[in-house]
């Protein structure tokens, strides 16, 4: 049992059909030796400084740093990459009206760190939902290989009753070259690996979710406003500054990627309706029947 490999630039659809079969997917290749050199020199002082984890789930021999598209410029462009978004697209966008970054974290697992239980992502969000709800892609800023802690995943597994738990030869492996990624569904089961090298395995993942979810980590506190502010607008909508319609997200009635984009926020501000379509319609209908 292997996940599907497919390279980086071919067409999204292919990736799409893997990932609706098997719940994970590899994608190779998808970062240049430019931004992989770029992205060292981002991270390296940052993790000689960040502490170890303290918890049986986040690890004791791992170091995790957040809100890394605040933190990262080739994290920036990796949230936009365009296949990401296409598979964004397909799973997340038929419910609702926007989806959104989850989290995006930076995971590098040291020696001697054991492998993570199995589990679901999706539990986060405790209701019994009957479509994925949030995807996760794991970036690999080192080469992801068994010994190392290469992230395990059950192929198949979204498909599962959910009280069902995979057996050790239903795991795979995501081995694969720094700079390739690894999607998977949110019910997808899965877990980091046991580290049995003498050298850390650092991964980036980010996490997508519904738009009218709560995220994973607050973006709105860990990147900074000013940092927001120089971010494309499509980046900006992913973090979670806009309204997801009908009315939620606002700011005094106001959208805030106008405050974001303006700088400045009304005093006294009108408030306005953030209404679907076919809401509008509805109202439209309603007050002139009237």
């Amino acid at each position: 049992m292997q996940l599907q490999r497919i390279k980086h630039g071919t067409p999204s659809g292919k990736v799409i059909e893997a990932l609706e079969e098997d719940g994970a997917v590899i994608v190779e290749d998808a970062l240049g030796r430019d931004q992989l050199d770029l992205l060292e020199r981002e991270i390296s002082q940052r993790l000689v400084q960040t502490p170890n984890c303290e918890g049986r789930f986040h690890g004791y021999a791992t170091k995790r740093i957040g809100g890394m598209i605040g933190k990262s410029e080739v994290c920036r462009q990796m949230a936009l990459d365009r296949t990401v978004l296409d598979i964004m697209d397909h799973f997340l966008l038929p419910n609702c009206a926007r989806y959104q970054i989850n989290l995006t974290q930076l995971i590098a697992i040291g020696p001697g760190e054991q492998r993570q239980i199995t589990h679901a992502d999706d539990p986060l969000f405790p209701f019994d939902n009957p479509y994925e709800i949030m995807i996760n892609v794991m970036w690999a800023v080192d080469d992801f290989t068994k010994e190392n802690g290469g992230t395990h995943l059950a192929p198949g597994s979204h498909k599962w009753p959910r009280d069902r738990q995979p057996e050790d030869d239903e795991i795979v492996q995501a081995e694969m070259p720094k700079g390739s990624y690894v999607v998977w569904l949110g019910s997808l089961r899965h877990g980091g690996g046991a580290n049995d090298t003498g050298s850390w395995r650092r991964g980036i993942v980010m996490s997508y979710c519904l738009g009218w979810l709560r995220q994973s980590e607050n973006q709105y506190l860990a990147i900074p406003v000013e940092t927001v502010r120089t971010f494309p607008e499509r980046l900006q909508e992913l973090v979670g500054y806009r309204v997801h319609e009908p009315n939620l997200g606002m700011v005094d009635g106001e959208d805030p990627l106008h405050w974001i984009r303006d700088g400045v926020k009304p005093e006294f501000p009108a408030f306005k309706d953030h209404l679907p379509e076919e809401m509008n319609d509805l109202l439209r209908q309603y007050y002139e029947g009237r």
